[in-house]
């Protein structure tokens, strides 16, 4: 399940161009005062119902709107909403849900780390136990070549040889975006980095603060010429900020994790460049783009929709011979 959700996430985007025709157009360089358009007309849409504006990115020229029961994605240009729904009404939302969270909320999630860190569990122990077989490798051997035992066996044996890499490091990653606070104190050791410490909004200061402008936008690009506007963050009653995320050329994240606030007035009242931060929780960062084929590289991208279904067939072959096993026992001990 984890495999084949997995791996139809990873096209996400092309199923919404296949699906949305305003998406199929390549997207144009945005300036300051389309973006303030657009965050203005979100607002005026869905008013304090909107958490979020995702600005148009590569694959995905329209702006992504997330909403406190849903999303919606809204034109370039006139600001029309080209479609609203909420999680589970549509297929990736509902594809999301079981992979991230197993339709069980925050339960689920944790539930879905430890299965993660099992097969890491068994990724690693079937590497060990292929040593002694490892003679019997026959490259034809990662398709099925039966129902037989011996043929389920050496699907899953050869198979899980030459997929093992990819599938252990998407359930490592996987895991570790469920634990990530464990995964930063172990990366922090490894790289000899200071703790990881949370990034938190200013103290809020001041009366609310009005929607970002043409102008505040243009601040953020002062503060970050290098870097595109990933999310604006809407401000609720009584902050008294504007929120900005950002990614620069040397993040990895397809999200980036530089963060800007600036002030009613446009001063800077935090500002967290991703650039300068330690190669530990650099690195921490990267096990997102990684376990979700977001490297901005299309061959890793076809390789972990690879590893996802590799992950299926190796749980199904797997599965299917331990069964035929159980069988077998109980005929004989009939």
């Amino acid at each position: 399940m984890f495999g084949i959700t997995g791996s139809a996430l990873v096209y996400k985007e092309a199923y919404w161009r296949s699906v949305y025709p305003e998406l199929r157009a390549p997207a144009p360089d945005l300036d300051a005062a389309e973006q303030a358009a657009a965050i203005s007309a979100a607002r005026r849409e869905f008013g304090p119902n909107l958490r979020s504006v995702k600005l148009p990115e590569p694959g995905v020229p329209a702006y992504h709107l997330y909403l406190n029961d849903g999303e919606a994605f809204l034109s370039i240009g006139d600001h029309r909403v080209i479609d609203e729904w909420r999680p589970r009404d549509r297929p990736m939302g509902l594809l999301f849900d079981l992979h991230a969270h197993l339709m069980g909320g925050e339960t689920g999630e944790r539930v879905g780390g430890f299965i993660g860190l099992l097969g890491a569990l068994l990724s690693i122990t079937g590497l060990i136990l292929w040593w002694p077989t490892r003679r019997l490798f026959r490259l034809q051997n990662i398709l099925p070549r039966g129902f037989s035992r011996s043929a389920l066996v050496a699907w899953h044996r050869d198979l899980g040889l030459l997929t093992t890499p990819i599938v252990l490091l998407l359930v490592l990653t996987g895991s570790s975006l469920v634990f990530y606070s464990t995964a930063g104190v172990l990366l922090n050791g490894m790289f000899g980095d200071p703790a990881i410490t949370a990034i938190t909004p200013p103290p809020t200061v001041g009366p609310p603060v009005a929607l970002a402008e043409e102008e505040t936008l243009a601040r953020v690009r002062e503060e970050f010429p290098e870097g595109r506007l990933v999310f604006y963050y809407a401000p609720h009653e009584g902050v008294g900020y504007n929120e900005f995320r950002l990614k620069q050329p040397c993040e990895l994240h397809p999200n980036g994790r530089s963060f800007l606030y600036l002030g009613a007035a446009g001063q800077v009242l935090q500002k967290t460049d991703a650039c300068a931060l330690p190669p530990g929780e650099r690195a921490l960062h990267a096990m997102y783009p990684l376990h979700a084929g977001k490297a901005n590289n299309a061959t890793y991208k076809f390789l972990t929709l690879l590893g996802g279904f590799a992950l299926a067939a190796l749980s199904v072959g797997g599965g299917l011979s331990y069964l035929q096993q159980l069988r077998s026992l109980t005929r004989h001990g009939a």
